[in-house]
């Protein structure tokens, strides 16, 4: 093929942004596709075994590096997969773009029965997307993709998709440039910003609660330049760990919504709120706690700032630039309270002493010895399972920006594939902790991960069913339904795919074999019996209001 085509187009325009890796499924609606970008030679295809473990990939690889998460999917069936995974990267403000064929323009809208017909596919992708692109021309390809690039990247972080009709993709193109937009474009408003400042000149006890808003602007160092300054203690979400150290004697974790912090933060008379939207949680049971004091909530996205509180003092910005700016005009501030910066330290190691006791004998040994052994830049995965309730989204210490994703969805099952794209973008050891039901969701990837020889260590949490909703059928209703799996020799079936993997049945065994899969060079999986270990204290969240006991 002598011709420069839109899919030569869309392969210079990978390498152009810097993209390494794309997930992928072929079809007869993208092959020209994936034969431009392997001709090229500059951007690795990954195969996957499904569409939605491949966005979850993709989200992953997004996560672990800042950089776009790309996964080139099939119109209608392939494109319909990757829903569930667009919805977890839009719930978790991430950069990941579908790429996806379509019928061909003659046929296109005549609802005729061409294969793979999705004349609502658009719409669809809109549903879980901030921006779809749908060329008709072979000339609007590329401004469509450098439009959805530059929207991809302003502001807060999203998914979009683009889909390319079969013909465009042979069509002949022209060339273009294609480039990411400048960062520096959230600026704040400098009333908005003067009067935080001088809020938090005016107060003596102040604390920070970071969300995953300052990781996304690359902010972790101005941020603990600004606690270091204030002497103040930082709290983050779940998705804004590793902002700050968590052996960090300033860092207090991912514990806003434990009641002995809450409570121990009361008498704050300002809390410096930035990239967070204070995520309500199941069953709405957060939205009761208030930030303390007065808000100041730094956000790049407006609508979020005092959607779920009322922000005394909003500044809609980039994290990084206005914590600058912050930092700057804080040349002279008293730093906080020691008693009340006392009173939250005691609070805070009451609290990881209770958690930590709460996991019985056998599990806070399993936690330290994966911190133990894995290095601090290494990523940390959590599935949503009993496991990471319980010990992984707080307890586990993490030490670095982007070393620990999770679903931020609550969705059960994308753990694994997202381990997969992380372990790929970084190229360093990962390790996903999972439980059974919700790797079966994407348990085929086994052979991707074999297939690609990814460094992964996949620590199976194994109490044959669904953990967590077990617990809470058991505690609200006193009874359980459809929750019990039978038990899975998940290393056979790793083993069947070319993953070597054992089951083990207690703590030295996990050490040995945990030992093992850090010396291997691809991916490892140890199933976890968790019936011969000691039980764990489930605490995953309570009762609602006013709801009836069924167990008597």
């Amino acid at each position: 093929m002598s011709n420069f085509t839109g899919a030569d187009l869309i392969a210079n325009a990978l390498a152009q942004l810097g993209i390494e890796h794309v997930f992928g499924i072929v079809s007869i609606h993208n092959m020209p596709l994936m034969d431009a970008i392997n001709r090229l030679g500059e951007t690795k295809i990954i195969g996957v075994r499904h569409e939605q473990a491949g966005t979850h990939a993709a989200d992953g690889y997004a996560r672990a590096t800042g950089k776009l998460g790309v996964m080139i999917a099939s119109t209608g069936p392939g494109t319909s997969n990757t829903v569930t995974g667009l919805y977890e990267a839009q719930y978790g403000s991430s950069r990941v773009l579908v790429i996806t064929g379509q019928a061909e323009t003659a046929f296109y809208g005549r609802g005729v029965g061409y294969v793979h017909e999705a004349e609502n596919q658009v719409a669809m992708l809109r549903s879980v997307c901030r921006r779809v692109e749908s060329p008709r021309h072979v000339n609007q390809l590329g401004p469509c993709l450098q439009t959805l690039v530059t929207d991809l990247f302003t502001g807060r972080p999203a998914p979009g998709a683009l889909e390319i009709p079969i013909d465009l993709q042979y069509a002949e193109a022209s060339k273009m440039d294609f480039s990411y937009p400048q960062k520096n474009q959230a600026q704040p408003d400098s009333s908005q910003l003067d009067s935080a400042v001088k809020r938090i000149l005016e107060s003596k006890k102040r604390i920070i609660v970071a969300g995953g808003g300052v990781i996304a602007a690359e902010a972790s160092e101005a941020l603990q330049q600004l606690a270091r300054k204030l002497d103040c203690p930082v709290l983050t979400t779940v998705d804004g760990r590793g902002v700050i150290a968590e052996d960090d004697p300033l860092c207090v974790g991912n514990y806003y919504n434990s009641a002995g912090i809450y409570n121990a933060i009361q008498t704050a008379d300002v809390t410096i709120a930035i990239g967070t939207r204070f995520a309500v949680g199941v069953d709405g049971q957060f939205q009761e706690q208030t930030p303390p004091g007065d808000l100041i909530q730094i956000d790049i996205d407006g609508t979020m700032i005092g959607r779920t509180h009322t922000a005394q003092f909003p500044v809609l910005a980039d994290a990084g630039i206005a914590l600058t700016a912050i930092n700057i005009a804080l040349a002279d501030v008293v730093a906080n309270d020691g008693q009340f910066n006392q009173s939250i330290w005691e609070a805070r190691d009451g609290v990881r002493s209770a958690m930590r006791n709460r996991l019985g004998d056998d599990w806070p040994k399993v936690m330290d010895s994966i911190r133990a052994k894995l290095p601090d830049d290494a990523v940390f995965v959590r599935d949503q399972t009993i496991s990471a309730y319980n010990w992984g989204n707080q307890q586990f210490p993490i030490y670095k920006p982007r070393t620990s994703i999770n679903p931020t969805s609550g969705a059960i099952g994308p753990g694994f594939p997202m381990s997969i794209g992380a372990a790929i973008a970084t190229g360093r050891k990962t390790v996903i902790v999972h439980g059974d039901g919700g790797f079966m969701f994407h348990a085929t990837e086994l052979a991707t991960a074999a297939q690609y020889r990814v460094p992964l260590v996949i620590c199976l949490f194994n109490d044959s069913g669904y953990g967590v909703l077990r617990w809470l059928q058991s505690n609200r209703f006193g009874r359980i339904n459809e929750t019990d799996l039978g038990k899975v020799a998940f290393a056979g079936m790793a083993r069947s795919m070319g993953v070597p993997g054992q089951r083990v049945a207690s703590v030295v065994e996990f050490e040995a074999a945990f030992d093992e899969a850090m010396a291997a060079t691809g991916p490892y999986l140890i199933d976890i019996d968790m019936e011969h270990f000691a039980p764990m204290e489930i605490s995953v969240m309570p009762k609602k209001k006013n709801e009836v006991d069924l167990s008597r």
